[in-house]
């Protein structure tokens, strides 16, 4: 059991000196004979501070024998030595490999040399040949050559650095696998011996045992050159002439990476592949179920790191085409499924152009022509932006599905919706059939800009509701937990109960879509914020609302069936009008509705009156008075008003919530004509809020301006 530790420091000085030059010449040389000296349980260490080398070796068992001639020491060794790690600078390679040694060396005192004669090296099924020799004179040179023989793709891999060669370290190879190395040259504080490795495959198959696809028919040509250990600024990798067959598709590529602190790489692929094959070979993370073709013929060269800047990305040179043919995956941990793409990727330096790219996302089908720029710098580096120019054409896109694909939480099946401030979006939609929760909207078509952390859009138009729909607005999604909307909207015949129907009778119960029939043309404009999982926050609800009611029907409303025992007209459960026309405000968690009159079929009376979002009502309602019989005089004196004809109208109101109200006189009302009150604030309320329309307005002119992406 031995521990030896060697060490040479930063000024070059070793600790292994141990022996002193004699004073006077010896009577003659020394000759002795050692042999089947056994070694058991040994480590040595060697630390060189000047040079940044730190290896550490082991042996069980080693058998040595020591011939010693004056000066020249014959020494062979024979058994098993394990790398625990041969260190260059930051990089460790050949950790925990075992070797099975037969080491001769001739090792000359008088002119400082070591020489190498015929040795081998076996680890797994190859063998490795030994041969060279070092010399420390006046300087130190060192000239060794290792050569393979029965070498194996999984022995090759093995040499790389742990980091570069663990996802690799379980594929096997069979076929002629050659490799040679040469180290040559001075050692010194200031030089490093250069460093030549060659190898490659010749007719070889690459698998892995858990996988069935297969690499085969495989040929290359490699190298890899450094001048400097300590600096691989200097090296230089290069794979040629590489061509195979993955799983009987043919392909041909050739790659090298000159300078690895700032790596210039240089690629071109030209193939067909089968997706799957690619997958079976060599699993992508989040990636399942892969299937399809790839058909590829690209080229990538620049310097990688110019990728981490826009201003510089362009200046890497990508370019060809990817074409896709039927592919279909599952992607991420909840297995979004896309299928059927087809069409064509092409590369142009650092973007990609769609062409013509179909497929289904989930029950969604889509049509892709436009542009992802700056992608390669997105998909290699974290925190690097994308932008987005892009056509959509679907005949049904399903956004239950899609936002709780893309910001679904797999715990709870909820989404939290945010806009990514690495996203620069310009969009242009034409979509045939879009569902949403119970909203179904056709021919839908619009724009979509999207640029630090807001979405702009400056028309959308859908047909729904038997009617249709076009609007405008801002989302501005840049503070946390809050997403603040800004928009415009012109409905044109409009069905009013399919509204209340769509929106679920906006989440109350007391006039619902069975109630209220008839088609609504209106402009609205309206501000309000929702949370990320898209719930609105009432108290920021401002709205504008300017409609026109036609062929409409009220039936069975009960505050008016209410009004019976007052007015003796049972057509008021089936209120038919031709026109209502009425300037609604919403604000402050309340709707403000001005004085509107009614001509039904049964009568004229005029509504106006307050609803709260957490229904507490305040209507007043003025109609004629037919039969005053019907009334108690005494009761309802005050509340009754008489034309100059003569003919009379009472006035009520209806309080309470939508769950608990009563139906009174209104008597205040005739007195301080409360309905004129009514409209005067809410001329107000809707001038202050078309001052701050306008500037919002302004806002999104400005914004739309600045939405194009800075190349």
């Amino acid at each position: 059991d031995s521990k030896t530790y060697l060490k040479v420091d930063v000024n070059g000085k070793p600790n292994y000196n141990i022996l002193k030059e004699a004073a006077t010449a010896p009577g003659g040389p020394i000759r002795f004979d050692l042999r089947n000296v056994r070694l058991l349980n040994t480590v040595v260490s060697y630390a060189d501070e000047q040079s940044r080398q730190d290896h550490i070796f082991q042996s069980d068992k080693l058998t040595t024998t020591i011939r010693v001639d004056g000066l020249k020491y014959s020494i062979v060794a024979q058994g098993d030595v394990t790398t625990k790690q041969i260190g260059v600078s930051n990089r460790l390679f050949l950790q925990d490999k075992l070797f099975l040694t037969k080491v001769r060396l001739l090792f000359d005192d008088e002119i400082n040399r070591i020489t190498f004669e015929p040795s081998t090296l076996e680890t797994g099924s190859s063998v490795f040949d030994v041969s060279g020799q070092y010399s420390f004179q006046e300087k130190n040179e060192i000239d060794l050559n290792v050569a393979g023989k029965n070498t194996d793709v999984q022995t090759l891999l093995s040499l790389l650095p742990q980091n570069e060669a663990r996802h690799l370290a379980e594929y096997r190879s069979e076929g002629d696998v050659f490799f040679d190395l040469s180290l040559k040259g001075e050692i010194s504080a200031q030089k490093d011996p250069l460093l030549s490795i060659s190898f490659g495959f010749t007719n070889a198959e690459i698998f892995h045992p858990e996988y069935r696809a297969r690499l085969q028919k495989l040929n290359l040509r490699g190298s890899f050159t450094t001048a400097s250990f300590s600096d691989l600024g200097q090296a230089r990798l290069l794979l040629q002439d590489i061509s195979g067959e993955l799983n009987d598709k043919s392909f041909a590529a050739d790659f090298s990476l000159v300078n690895f602190n700032a790596p210039f790489v240089a690629l071109s692929f030209e193939g067909t592949l089968d997706a799957s094959d690619v997958a079976s070979f060599y699993p992508l993370p989040d990636v399942n179920s892969l299937t399809g073709q790839l058909v590829a013929n690209v080229r990538f060269e620049g310097e990688v790191n110019k990728l981490r800047k826009r201003a510089t990305a362009q200046q890497v040179k990508t370019e060809g085409a990817i074409e896709l043919q039927n592919v279909s995956l599952h992607y991420g941990p909840r297995k979004v499924a896309l299928s059927d793409l087809n069409g064509q990727l092409q590369f142009n330096n650092n973007d990609l152009a769609l062409s013509n790219v179909t497929g289904r996302f989930g029950m969604s089908d889509f049509r892709l022509n436009g542009f992802f720029k700056n992608i390669i710098t997105y998909f290699l580096f974290e925190g690097q932006p994308i932008g987005i120019e892009t056509d959509l054409r679907s005949n049904f896109l399903d956004l239950d599905e899609a936002l709780l694909l893309a910001f679904g939480n797999d715990a709870t099946d909820a989404f939290s919706f945010r806009i990514s401030p690495l996203v620069y979006l310009n969009f242009n939609c034409d979509v045939q059939e879009l569902r949403y929760k119970k909203f179904l909207g056709r021919q839908l078509k619009g724009d979509l800009l999207v640029k630090n952390q807001m979405a702009v859009s400056r028309q959308i138009n859908v047909q729904s509701m038997g009617g249709k729909l076009s609007f405008n607005g801002i989302v501005d999604a840049q503070q946390a937990g809050r997403i603040e909307v800004s928009s415009g909207w012109k409905l044109e015949n409009i069905r009013v109960d399919s509204v209340f129907y769509v929106f679920e009778n906006f989440y109350q119960d007391f006039i619902k879509d069975q109630h209220l029939k008839g088609e609504a043309t209106a402009d609205v404009s309206l501000e309000f914020a929702l949370t990320p999982q898209l719930k609105l926050m009432p108290e920021s609800l401002v709205a504008d609302i300017t409609a026109t009611l036609r062929n409409g029907q009220l039936n069975n409303f009960e505050p008016l069936h209410a009004l019976n025992q007052y007015l003796d007209d049972e057509g008021l459960a089936h209120l038919r009008f031709s026109d209502l026309k009425n300037d609604i405000h919403i604000e402050n968690k309340t709707i403000y509705i001005p004085q509107m009159e009614i001509k039904s079929n049964v009568t004229t009376i005029q509504l106006s009156g307050t609803h709260t979002f957490d229904q507490k009502i305040d209507y007043r309602v003025v109609a004629p008075l037919r039969n005053k019989a019907q009334v108690d005089p005494d009761e309802a004196f005050g509340a009754i008003e008489e034309d100059k004809t003569g003919k009379a109208k009472v006035f009520f109101r209806i309080t309470g919530t939508t769950d608990n109200y009563k139906v009174v006189y209104d008597k205040e009302a005739v007195k301080k004509k409360i309905s004129a009150d009514l409209k005067k604030e809410v001329q107000e309320l809707k001038d202050a809020f078309k001052l701050k329309g306008q500037k919002k307005k302004k806002e999104l002119e400005l914004t739309t301006e600045e939405f194009e992406w800075d190349n």
